[in-house]
């Protein structure tokens, strides 16, 4: 169900972040720097623009070469700006004023960006503390090192705690305007997907498939919320490559989203058959991968930690893999030791929002409390977020099972978890590829809520889906 609340005062909302986020960093100057255009080969051939989501979300300003400084007092910010010269007219057509910027993200003071360097200068002169964000490019992290006179290598060493931590509670809790716009996005990943399955066939290309589903968001006026991944090779976790052929009797796992008109995410995983239907085999295991999603689902709860659900879902899968035949022993034994990995080696989600993973630039602040630190576990250490989920989180729950062949032979020779793993029956699985199902779910008072219109996902539903050529 899309939900549709009125259209809401957004300069409002961006003012009120502000005043909150202020309010809880004490008497520092909040520095928010905006993305710039990068250069893909020469400066005036730049890749597509996506401003920092963080200044996105405190201004909702999407043009490049932008920043902000954020005083203690309420409502006491100030919006930097380049001027517009007849040149950008010329070449890029009219643009919002300086004023107009500052006036969509509720703010009533403007200066030319070329000022900031001196007002920063002042800030420092007068002893006030100066919070920032960890700079997560190269041209942004020597920015800030020129801003702050400060050593590069010494920038994000001095980027500030409390604001991350501040900022990674505000953004993790969505509004009903937010799952509003995420919902959006998932309106057109639902076309995306249904017509990947109704394309998929023998002989066909992934090139002319991903090129297909981009061509759809496109075509609403919608970016991709991050390089979509088609592939009959689904064992490859992040295969960006699009040489394949389809071929009878192989999977084909696509893995794309696209994002809302205000760049919130969306973000999802379907397996289709290329001949149409699964084979006895694929079923067997496409459905364990589907009740390790569902049984996921089914758990979540505020303040259940989603280490605790990914857990359980590494125990449905040890279970199943069993009756499979291709695991042994106690299953719970089994995923304490870390065995399940061999088919399972991520987490089995992480935060949706502005960013398709929510706030990673922050590292583990987002995903993990203060005091708990990364497992050392093969698998369990690549668990994105841990923490116990709350209300009004949007999260990812994509559980999936890979058959690896490097990583199947590697611990096959080092006899790795040889009680509870049949490798002689793992190695006839060897040309399988991986199944990964994944949705953008909310966590509600009770339980949780699947986004979107319900894009197909189980067999019957995408066999049928696969029928519509």
């Amino acid at each position: 169900m899309i939900t549709n609340p009125a259209q809401p005062n957004w300069s409002e909302i961006y003012k009120q972040r502000r005043n909150r986020i202020r309010g809880e960093t004490g008497d520092g100057v909040i520095l928010w720097m905006g993305a710039g255009l990068q250069a893909r080969n020469y400066t005036d051939n730049t890749y597509p623009f996506r401003q920092n989501s963080h200044f996105l979300y405190y201004t909702g300003l999407a043009e490049p070469d932008l920043a902000m400084l954020s005083f203690p007092e309420p409502d006491h910010d100030i919006l930097f700006c380049k001027p517009i010269s007849m040149d950008d007219i010329v070449w890029s057509g009219p643009r919002p004023t300086r004023v107009e910027l500052a006036g969509r993200a509720g703010i009533g003071t403007v200066e030319d960006l070329d000022r900031l360097d001196e007002t920063i200068a002042k800030v420092r002169a007068q002893g006030a503390k100066i919070h920032y964000l960890p700079p997560y490019s190269y041209s942004a992290l020597f920015k800030a090192a020129r801003l702050l006179n400060t050593d590069p290598n010494e920038v994000v060493v001095h980027s500030s705690q409390l604001l991350m931590e501040r900022v990674a509670i505000q953004r993790s809790v969505k509004s009903d305007f937010e799952i509003a716009e995420i919902e959006d996005a998932l309106v057109i990943s639902d076309r995306m997907h249904r017509a990947c399955m109704a394309a998929t066939r023998p002989g066909a290309r992934e090139a002319e498939i991903a090129g297909m589903i981009q061509g759809i968001a496109l075509s609403s006026n919608r970016q991709q919320a991050y390089n979509p991944i088609v592939t009959v090779r689904g064992e490859v976790l992040h295969n960006n490559s699009y040489d394949g052929i389809l071929a009878e009797g192989q999977l084909l796992l696509n893995d794309s989203g696209a994002e809302s008109p205000m760049c919130y995410a969306s973000d999802i995983t379907r397996v289709c058959p290329v001949s149409g239907r699964f084979t006895a085999v694929q079923a067997e295991i496409y459905q364990l991968v589907l009740s390790m999603q569902l049984g996921g689902i089914g758990m979540i709860k505020p303040g259940l930690s989603y280490r605790d659900v990914h857990l359980g879902a590494c125990r449905i899968l040890a279970d199943g893999m069993r009756a499979l035949g291709l695991m042994k022993g106690n299953p719970s034994d089994a995923v304490e030791a870390g065995a399940h990995a061999l088919f399972f080696p991520h987490g089995i989600g992480h935060m949706l929002g502005l960013d398709v993973h929510d706030m990673e630039d922050l590292g583990d602040v987002v995903g993990y409390h203060k005091r708990e630190k990364r497992s050392g576990q093969f698998g369990l250490n690549a668990l994105r977020l841990s923490r116990p989920i709350e209300p009004g989180f949007v999260l990812t729950v994509e559980p999936g099972i890979y058959f690896i062949p490097a990583l199947i032979d590697r611990w096959r020779n080092e006899r790795l978890h040889a009680d509870f793993i049949d490798y002689d029956k793992v190695d006839s699985f060897r040309s399988f590829g991986g199944i990964r199902i994944e949705d953008d779910v909310l966590v509600t008072a009770t339980g949780a809520r699947v986004l979107g219109p319900g894009i197909p996902k189980t067999i019957p539903e995408v066999e049928e889906a696969c029928s519509k050529h």
